[in-house]
């Protein structure tokens, strides 16, 4: 066995960069490739053998915004779930569709899936460019499912900082306080 894969024990798919936000503090670039994404058997059959080989732990499917491909996310979670990995994790800005029955339909595919851990990107930063709403009526679709759902905002310096960006992140926060979602 190669010594430096010994402990493999996570997997991490970067479904597109494809993005519905132009975020200035983004690590993934200009997202001009917007209409590449992996291709989903593959990467279903990826976790299938690399979980077969190592004692895999985790799952994680992020972008750009990965659920621009619901179906590509799915797959990648369904053999996830056939091999019993226990984390099974998304991260997602929320705002890939303004539909509301189909912002529902992915909610649920979601969690038919496999997916049992949605971390929703909500800040200051994001919502420059993603508008609020939308992801609100993704976070009201997945909150009604018994998975852990978190909202996972990025912070200026701490969280405890009193800088204007936090400030309007903790204002962007409170839209949520009514769905009582943990913050992490």
């Amino acid at each position: 066995m190669n010594p430096y894969l010994k402990h493999l024990n996570k997997i991490e798919f970067v479904v597109t960069y494809a993005c519905t936000g132009r975020c200035k503090h983004c690590s993934e670039g200009e997202h001009t490739d917007c209409g590449e994404r992996i291709d989903p058997a593959i990467a279903a059959e990826s976790v299938r053998r690399i979980a077969a080989e190592y004692d895999i732990q985790t799952v994680m499917t992020f972008g750009g915004e990965p659920l621009l491909y619901p179906d590509t996310v799915c797959e990648i979670h369904k053999a996830a779930r056939e091999m019993n990995i226990p984390e099974r994790q998304l991260i997602t800005n929320g705002y890939f569709s303004k539909d509301e029955n189909k912002i529902r339909e992915v909610a649920a595919k979601l969690i038919e899936s496999g997916v049992n851990e949605i971390l929703l990107s909500v800040d200051a930063f994001h919502q420059q460019t993603i508008p609020l709403g939308y992801v609100r009526m993704f976070a009201e679709a997945v909150n009604g499912f018994d998975i852990s759902f978190k909202l996972q905002p990025a912070w200026l310096v701490s969280e405890k900082d009193d800088n204007p960006y936090n400030l309007k992140t903790r204002e962007i926060l409170s839209q949520f306080s009514d769905m009582d979602i943990e913050t992490g």
